[in-house]
């Protein structure tokens, strides 16, 4: 009698408190593949839902009731020792003791790569109650945009680019002055990729896959890297351009978590100054702008005053996601680079997409065949080293 043996378990580790640093990325909806995974694989979930909320760290909470940036500060140089001794009554002994065994074996493993100093403050990144709180087992993690781990298990990554690898060191939006390489804490992430436990490194963009064994000069890492597209599901219905006499709808949505930081990262006010031009001449065009906004100068309050602008700053079930992308027209994403979850979704709407030609895009939009991509940001804004 023929049997099928059971589906490979992968651990969905994006639960992990860790990655609330990180906006929060592994809710975001790039990563809701991990619903439907390839044959032969389930994913589990073991630790807290989304609908959890962080704990407030108890050194944030004493600044917070004292007043005072000093005893942040010393509560805060305290918080690795406190962690590791709470650990066993709020995480368990057996977790505790799984979590000090991969902090012990990554320290040694690292101990040569960079100065003692960077060494530690890399592993107190990794965050030791979230490493604590991992289901025993030998079951393959899943890590969403940044390597939150000590190396312990086997694990892959999807990034969608190489900047997020090194976080918190290195931030997106802040790398133009800055060598990869002269960071002491690169070669500490290029051993954790190269070491026998990180099993692959996926990415949905090709000039990441391309770069990876450029970047950190590695043909193991090299060939650990898999570039996969991404998709996203057709909604039930969409945009069919059928009222040529009525309004155009415009729309600009910020990034997932909705920070007002990246209204003009994601090129909210190019789009402002586009609509004043626009709406002087047609005046059927509408702009809706879902997105937070952050404090604008007045010229941009008149244009919101002044034009039919609608802004739309509450959270939206998905019912009303779902009526907003559908009655929008055309989708506006003048951003440094592409964000590739709202590109995709808007063209699975039939929006008529309008970018930047910012990295990554034209991977996606090939101008005058599936949206319109405008010069200006490549070499300016974001670009991709080719060494």
């Amino acid at each position: 009698m023929e049997t099928t043996s059971p589906p490979r378990r992968v651990e969905f580790a994006g639960w992990m408190p860790v990655f609330r640093r990180f906006g929060n990325c592994g809710n975001h909806p790039q990563f809701a593949h991990a619903g439907e995974p390839p044959p032969g694989f389930r994913f589990v979930r073991s630790g807290p839902g989304p609908e959890d909320e962080p704990r407030e760290p108890f050194w944030q909470k004493a600044a917070r009731l004292t007043g005072s940036a000093l005893g942040s500060a010393a509560f805060a140089a305290l918080a690795p020792i406190a962690s590791a001794l709470s650990a066993p009554f709020t995480h368990g002994v057996m977790g505790t003791a799984r979590a000090l065994g991969g902090l012990f074996g990554a320290g040694l493993r690292l101990m040569t790569k960079s100065d003692p100093i960077s060494v530690a403050r890399f592993l107190h990144s990794r965050h030791f109650a979230s490493q604590a709180q991992l289901p025993s087992g030998d079951d393959l993690l899943f890590l969403t945009s940044v390597p939150y781990t000590y190396g312990q298990r086997p694990w892959v990554i999807e990034v969608e680019d190489a900047t997020t690898l090194f976080f918190p060191f290195l931030r997106n939006g802040e790398t133009h002055d800055v060598e990869p390489a002269a960071s002491p804490y690169f070669p500490l992430v290029r051993a954790l990729l190269e070491a026998d436990n990180c099993r692959g490194i996926v990415t949905h963009i090709r000039s990441t896959a391309e770069s990876m064994g450029k970047l950190f000069q590695s043909e193991v890492i090299a060939r650990k890297t898999f570039h996969v597209p991404l998709g996203v599901r057709a909604p039930e219905s969409y945009q069919r351009h059928d009222d040529p006499d009525g309004p155009v709808d415009l729309l600009f949505t910020n990034s997932w978590h909705q920070d007002p930081n990246s209204f003009s990262l994601r090129g909210g006010l190019e789009v402002l100054d586009a609509f004043e031009v626009l709406r002087a001449r047609y005046p059927q065009v509408r702009l809706t702008m879902r997105s937070r906004l952050p404090q604008l100068p007045p010229r941009y309050g008149r244009i919101l005053e002044d034009g039919w602008v609608r802004v739309i700053s509450r959270f939206l079930p998905d019912d009303e996601l779902d009526e907003l992308m559908r009655s929008a027209h055309v989708f506006l994403l003048p951003a440094a680079r592409i964000h590739i979850v709202s590109v995709l979704k808007a063209m699975a709407y039939g929006q008529a997409v309008v970018v930047s030609d910012g990295w990554g895009m034209t991977e996606h939009v090939t101008h005058g065949e599936t949206g319109l991509v405008v010069p200006g940001r490549h070499g300016k804004a974001s670009w991709m080293c080719e060494r």
